[in-house]
Order: C-alpha cells, then sequence, then structure tokens
C-alpha cells in the first residue's frame, strides 16, 4: 500500500511540474458573451463573494470521452454560462483517480480548482484502504450533479467479430455455471479499489464464485481491449461505454447492476437474476479543503440550477444517466455511511 502512495504522489508532482510548463491535455468550457451572471439566480444569490473573477481550472480524474469526463463537461459549459467565467476542464490520469485526487488536495483553497469525480472509485477506495485520505474529510463538498446506474458486465459474443474469445456463454448463469466449474479460470478485468474491484467481489461471494482477477488498465479503452482482445473473459463498464459493441453484435451483456430497471437498456438488472449487485455511481464536485463556505454556496446554486434544466437531464438521458443533486451537508452524511456500508461488503 505504501508503494502505491509513494507511486502516486510521485506522479502528482510529475504532473504538477508538467502543468506549470504549459502541458497536458486541456479543454475550455468558456461562458456565453451574451450571458450575464447578473441574470442566474446562482450569482445573484452570492453578494458575499465576486468568485469567481478569472478562469477555474476543473480537474477529471479519468481519460477524456468517458462518463466523468462527459458529464463534467456538459456541468460546468452551464456552469461557466450562468457565473460568467470559463471553467477549463483537465484530464488528469493514474492511480485510479487517486493522482488528480491528491493533485487538487496539494491546491491553493481559493475556489480556482476543482475535482470532478465520482463515488465509485472515491468511496470504494476508502473502503478499502485503497486511499490514504479521505474524499469527504479531506476536500470540500459542494455538490452531487449526476447519477449513473448502468454498470455492466460484459463478455464477448459467441457469434459476434471476436468470437474466437467467447467461452460460449449467453447469459449470467451459463457464466456462473462456468465458473463454478472451473475455479480461478475465468478472467475479469478489475481495476483494484476501485468499483470494477468492489462489484467483481460482490459476484464471487453472493454466486459462489471465484474469479482470475486481473488489472489490465484503468481506462475504458484499456479493458475493452483487454476483453476484445482474449485477454480477459468479463469486463463491467458503464453502458454508454459498450453499448456499441452490444448494439453490433460484439459483446453480449450478463447484467445491469442497478436498483431497477434503466429506461433504455432492454438488459435484466442483477437484483432481477437474484444478486443483491447494485453500483450507482454519483458524481461530484469538491473544492480542496477550506475554501470560503461563500463561494462553495455560489457554486452549489450554480449547479443545483443546472440540475432542473431539461437541456442537461437530455445530456445525461443520451447516455442512460439522471440529474441528482445533493448539496454538501448531504454528501458529508451519507458518503462516510455508504463507506462503512462497502467495509461491510467487501469483509
Amino acid at each position: 500500500m505504501k508503494k502505491l502512495i509513494s507511486v502516486v504522489l510521485a506522479t502528482v508532482m510529475t504532473a504538477s511540474l508538467a502543468a506549470c510548463g504549459g502541458s497536458g491535455s486541456t479543454a475550455t468550457t468558456a461562458a456565453s458573451e451574451n450571458t450575464s451572471a447578473d441574470t442566474s439566480a446562482a450569482a445573484a444569490g452570492s453578494a458575499e463573494t465576486d468568485w469567481p473573477t478569472g478562469t477555474v481550472n476543473v480537474t477529471v480524474p479519468y481519460n477524456a470521452g468517458g462518463d466523468t469526463d462527459t458529464y463534467c463537461r456538459a456541468l460546468f459549459d452551464r456552469v461557466g454560462k450562468k457565473l460568467g467565467q470559463t471553467f477549463v476542464v483537465t484530464n488528469l490520469t493514474g492511480g485510479s483517480g487517486m493522482v488528480a485526487a491528491m493533485d487538487v488536495m496539494g491546491k491553493k483553497p481559493d475556489g480556482n480548482t476543482i475535482l470532478f469525480c465520482h463515488t465509485g472509485a472515491a468511496l470504494v477506495q476508502e473502503a478499502t484502504g485503497t486511499a490514504e485520505f479521505s474524499y469527504t474529510d479531506d476536500f470540500t463538498n459542494v455538490a452531487t450533479v449526476a447519477l449513473d446506474q448502468t454498470y455492466a458486465l460484459c463478455a464477448v459474443s459467441p457469434t459476434g467479430k471476436y468470437k474466437q474469445y467467447s467461452r460460449g456463454w449467453t447469459d449470467l448463469n451459463g457464466m456462473i455455471e462456468d465458473a463454478k466449474a472451473n475455479p480461478g479460470v475465468i478472467r475479469y478485468s478489475t481495476v483494484f479499489g476501485s468499483t470494477t474491484e468492489y462489484v467483481g467481489k460482490q459476484l464471487e461471494k453472493q454466486a459462489g464464485i471465484q474469479f482470475d482477477n486481473i488489472d489490465v488498465g484503468t481506462s475504458t479503452g484499456d479493458r475493452l481491449a483487454a476483453l476484445l482482445g482474449g485477454q480477459v473473459e468479463l469486463c463491467a463498464n458503464n453502458y454508454m461505454n459498450v453499448a456499441d459493441y452490444i448494439q453490433a453484435g460484439d459483446l453480449i451483456c450478463l447484467g445491469i447492476m442497478a436498483e431497477e430497471k434503466v429506461g433504455g437498456i432492454d438488459f435484466p438488472t442483477f437484483k432481477e437474476q437474484g444478486f443483491d449487485v447494485v453500483n450507482a455511481k454519483k458524481y461530484e464536485v469538491k473544492f480542496p479543503k477550506g475554501v470560503d463556505q461563500a463561494i462553495v454556496d455560489k457554486l452549489a446554486a450554480a449547479c443545483k440550477e443546472v440540475t432542473e434544466d431539461p437541456e442537461f437531464a437530455e445530456v445525461l438521458k443520451t447516455y442512460y444517466a439522471e440529474p441528482l443533486f445533493r448539496d454538501a451537508a448531504t454528501m458529508n452524511t451519507e458518503d462516510p455511511a455508504e463507506v462503512e456500508e462497502l467495509k461491510k461488503g467487501l469483509e
């Protein structure tokens, strides 16, 4: 564990130096020239602070194009217009999100640096002890803005383009029967200290099976390439990332990890198939610890307005997700409680 944290710290230092040199993968979300911050209730209700007075940096812990990045850009495009400033979104990967988290933790608490992350990784890292910091205690929570319950367990289709890598399953029961007959043989793509590890362990525990857990990389691209290339037989990912492969007949979906059916996804949940395997990823906005409360309130108000915007809801619906607003007080209560529940599930 100490070695992992040391690697993360070294990566953070390297990334910070690179950022100072002006390099990095960055996209800019600019405020509309015709949009006045005075027309926004978020701006009007926060006379205590003139923040933001310049560019605000938003760090996403994962690659561009994934669910976290997509939802972040959709949010801050609209927040920027409401607050009359530019929000620059930067992707800083590594350590299952910990590189970005620790980088933001080290920034000045002036409101000009934001972390956009999700509970699927953050809370699991706390529960497993992978992170030696708290995503609640060591940050200033601002708001939760979206909910995605579309985590899907996928395998190669026995009739598709990559059928040579299929074990012949057509449903979850077929996979479980195979796993019981061949303990420790079926290779499952996991990212240790993340959602994938947690849900994999839950399925192993409830079905009475054992996978060969293999970490092939943290990005969606890495894990999909491993699945389609025969390096692993199972991969869990947000449905938006695998939908095209499923629709093309190259992958099959064995189940969705939601409390109930998700609109637009015609596959059974794990609960419907007798397994209480659920992954509800909540997407959160955080500042470094110590940011002025007036700034927190102003950004939270803007985020709340966006979650109530039908256009934002339509963007999320495209990816089978939905708006969800939780204020900082709710996050400060519910997130630690969820960490404790996760710990119980890992016992």
